[in-house]
């Protein structure tokens, strides 16, 4: 694992997925192309289109400026769901996965995170799985995990789908709904799912 050589932040670890103020949106204007959600630069639209799903286009400048721990850089997310990487390190998780009998994950547990009970079978994350170190380091320093956090071994995390953002025709242009989803993100559902908390063997 790479916890040492993740970019610090007021002495704190910044995980890999995070996005950064220095990572700015560059995506170009949307437009309808033929009942398809298109960029109006053809050459972004097809470097931005990924599982038949277009993309947010951001910078990739990790470590500049400030980090926006709540916020997902797109790339970096994606990649760590499709190839079962760490969220924190960004080093693979499948052979610790394998020894202890499913990938690791982690959600905050508070009445301000919506999530109050242990996860469930079939429920869907947007957030990437974890090694059990990056666990320990997480739970003790993020802010969002402060007031209570909930985990699971997952035997058999499935590709789900994709979170993205509503567009609506507006005069003529399309633009995005109030109530979209903020991050397009790649989701996972989990099968096989054993809940487990921080006196958990599975932790070990």
């Amino acid at each position: 694992m790479r916890l040492h050589t993740l970019p610090v932040h007021r002495r704190l670890r910044v995980p890999h997925v995070a996005r950064w103020t220095g990572e700015k949106d560059i995506s170009p204007a949307v437009v309808n192309g033929g009942g398809v959600l298109r960029y109006v630069d053809p050459i972004v639209d097809a470097a931005c289109r990924w599982e038949g799903a277009l993309w947010r286009r951001h910078e990739r400048a990790q470590g500049m400026g400030e980090p926006i721990f709540e916020a997902l850089h797109p790339v970096r997310q994606r990649r760590a769901m499709w190839e079962q990487l760490c969220q924190v390190c960004d080093d693979p998780t499948l052979a610790e996965a394998a020894r202890h009998g499913g990938a690791l994950y982690l959600a905050g547990a508070s009445d301000d995170s919506g999530t109050v009970l242990p996860i469930q079978e079939g429920e869907r994350t947007e957030n990437p799985p974890v090694h059990i170190a990056c666990a320990w380091e997480a739970v003790r320093h993020c802010r969002y995990l402060l007031e209570g956090y909930t985990a699971a071994r997952v035997a058999r995390p499935v590709q789900w789908g994709i979170g993205g953002i509503l567009h609506v025709p507006v005069g003529g242009k399309l633009v995005a709904a109030p109530d979209r989803i903020e991050w397009p993100t790649t989701r996972r559902s989990f099968r096989g799912c054993s809940p487990s908390g921080p006196s958990s063997s599975s932790w070990r």
